[in-house]
């Protein structure tokens, strides 16, 4: 009796952690998106100086340019929440965790995060410097700081968010508790981003696209996720007994 309890505990305590999860992962998508997209309606580099102007001169815009990067931040807090308490239910639902890939796993992620922050900072130097600089802005300046954005965003970023798919995926593999379809599709969304050279705007949606179907997969499993790790977790505790 006493130990049926501690099980429904055990797995109530895991079904928060799931929805917890569920719920990051969602939250990072949305804002990681939403900011990604502001961010993107910088001039680039084969803007004309008057288009320049144009953009950082009006005050709407200029401030859409803030919003984008203000907005960054919230995605990277409910991004490292999704990692936590990811790495809290499979530490507790997979039978022998895989201690390399789960450090991989977390280098990756705070390394992705990392680099998705400068590249909004650097995107942004033209909208503080015609805000705060209190001078003419450089043109030149203003075209080459979105690319540098771009390079940590679209080179390094995404490499590392491949890096942090495929590991995940290794964590959960041996447990059973995603279809082998999102398996599959999981180690497609790594090599793409990868191995795809590209600026577009689509490449930083797909890692995103990728945490939202997880996060979607994690919530309708989450009965499944809980009870399969309420019982590892209390039979581990028996056994220390």
């Amino acid at each position: 009796m006493e130990q049926d309890r501690t099980v429904e505990e055990a797995a109530d305590h895991f079904r928060r952690i799931t929805l917890g999860t569920a719920a990051a992962g969602a939250a990072f998508a949305v804002l990681f998106v939403v900011s990604v997209s502001i961010l993107a309606q910088a001039p680039g580099p084969r803007a004309s100086d008057d288009a320049i102007a144009q953009y950082y001169g009006g005050p709407d815009r200029r401030w859409l340019s803030f919003v984008g990067l203000y907005l960054l931040p919230f995605a990277a807090v409910a991004f490292l929440w999704f990692i936590a308490a990811q790495r809290e239910w499979v530490s507790g639902s997979s039978q022998r965790l895989n201690q390399v890939l789960s450090n991989v796993q977390l280098l990756s992620g705070i390394a992705f995060i990392i680099l998705a922050l400068a590249s909004s900072a650097a995107t942004a130097v033209g909208a503080f410097e015609a805000e705060f600089g209190g001078g003419a802005l450089d043109a030149e300046e203003a075209r080459q700081f979105p690319l540098y954005g771009a390079a940590l965003l679209y080179v390094f970023a995404m490499r590392m968010a491949a890096i942090f798919v495929t590991s995940t995926v290794g964590i959960v593999r041996g447990s059973g508790i995603f279809p082998r379809w999102f398996q599959a599709l999981s180690y497609v969304v790594a090599a793409c981003l990868f191995l795809v050279a590209s600026r577009g705007l689509w490449l930083a949606y797909v890692f995103p696209g990728w945490v939202l179907l997880l996060s979607a997969l994690i919530w309708f499993r989450r009965r499944s996720i809980a009870s399969f790790a309420g019982v590892t977790e209390v039979g581990a505790a028996e056994s220390v007994r």
